[in-house]
């Protein structure tokens, strides 16, 4: 039988220790895997968004509290301007039980070209009343009706506007949950002022000759800003990767220190008769090694899989509990490959010190002191 054939049986030798230690990695690997595989997903979010702003948009507003903004949309320079509208009103709810809720956002959307492929109130195609799910949530705990069907009124000032809801909305939008997204007739009704106005503007593409666009008093921003903000996040999580590789790391070495000193005692009688027919030190070292190795790389593969797996499903029943995600986690060659070379690389960092001590126990013991 060759070398390789008797550290490979040694080292893949199972028992419920080695099984126990294995899930301990696992278990440790696991959010290791699940925050690398939502980071590479950002990454991919923030990819998309920017290749749906690679014209260069800016976003315009006129005050920074957006219930109060006002642009009119005759100033728009030309009709080869592409752009997407709000209007926002800052609305108390009241249901018809008379309970009621301040400070609620109410929204129209105008976006003919569906550039964000989200057209769910387009004043000019839907007449749809849609709530955000923490919105829902925030009504009921404050003892308001929700469901489909019911109707709310709406106060901004001195004005009311009645609405029915039609239904809810959370996965896949990149709004905001607390919003209540209506139809452009019920901002005009409580905003009156707000004809042929918005609240704000994303402009998506402009004609040659408006390059030099701008409204007086009005805010210009690049919406590259908006996707610089995301990639700071990006950079900070990845920041915050270096921590829990450390964290992973170190507890994954002290269960291998452990599990491999263990195992040297229980297989002192077999490293014992391998020693008298001949074996060297350097090959007791690799058959601790070895079953490191074995170990922590069946442990993190078992980690990186059920890691992806929880992320997923954080994300897919994140809208059951109220919660609004749109990054959903990808599995990369960055995000598979990272838990599982730090496993392997704690595993040697742990295991080394136990097999070369044992190693050189069975020395002493073969010299008879």
């Amino acid at each position: 039988m060759s070398s390789l054939t008797i550290i490979a049986r040694l080292s893949t030798k199972m028992n419920k220790r080695i099984f126990a230690t294995i899930l301990g990695i696992a278990f440790c690997v696991t959010y290791l895997a699940g925050t690398s595989a939502m980071v590479d997903g950002l990454k991919e979010t923030t990819g998309t968004i920017a290749s749906t702003f690679d014209q260069g948009p800016v976003l315009v507003y006129t005050d920074e509290d957006f219930a109060r903004s006002d642009i009119n949309a005759q100033d728009l320079p030309s009709n080869e301007t592409v752009f997407v509208a709000f209007s926002f009103l800052n609305v108390t709810l009241r249901d018809n039980s008379g309970n009621r809720v301040d400070n609620v956002y109410a929204v129209s959307m105008l976006d003919t070209e569906d550039i964000l492929g989200l057209n769910m109130t387009n004043e000019s195609t839907s007449s749809q009343v849609l709530i955000g799910t923490q919105l829902e949530g925030m009504l009921i705990s404050n003892t308001v009706n929700t469901g489909q069907g019911v109707q709310y009124s709406l106060i901004y000032e001195n004005q009311t506007a009645n609405v029915n809801v039609d239904g809810g909305y959370a996965p896949g939008s990149i709004f905001p949950d607390d919003w209540l997204l209506v139809p452009r007739s019920v901002t005009n009704s409580l905003r009156p002022g707000m004809n042929e106005s918005y609240s704000f503007l994303m402009i998506v593409e402009l004609g040659e000759a408006d390059v030099d666009w701008s409204i007086d008093g009005a805010q210009l921003k690049p919406t590259s800003g908006v996707v610089g903000f995301f990639e700071r996040g990006i950079y900070q999580v990845e920041d915050d990767l270096w921590t829990i590789i450390l964290i992973t790391g170190t507890i994954t070495a002290l269960l291998v220190y452990c599990i491999i000193s263990i195992e040297t005692e229980y297989n002192a009688p077999t490293i014992k008769i391998l020693r008298g027919v001949g074996a060297t030190r350097g090959f007791v070292i690799r058959v601790f090694l070895v079953k490191a190795l074995f170990i922590t790389f069946v442990g993190g593969v078992l980690g990186t899989a059920l890691g992806f797996c929880v992320a997923s499903a954080i994300s897919s029943l994140s809208s059951i509990f109220g919660v609004f995600t749109f990054v959903t986690p990808v599995a990369t060659l960055d995000s598979l490959g990272l838990p599982i070379a730090i496993s392997l690389i704690s595993g040697l960092i742990g295991g080394v010190w136990p097999a070369v001590r044992a190693s050189r126990i069975f020395t002493l013991r073969r010299n008879g002191r």
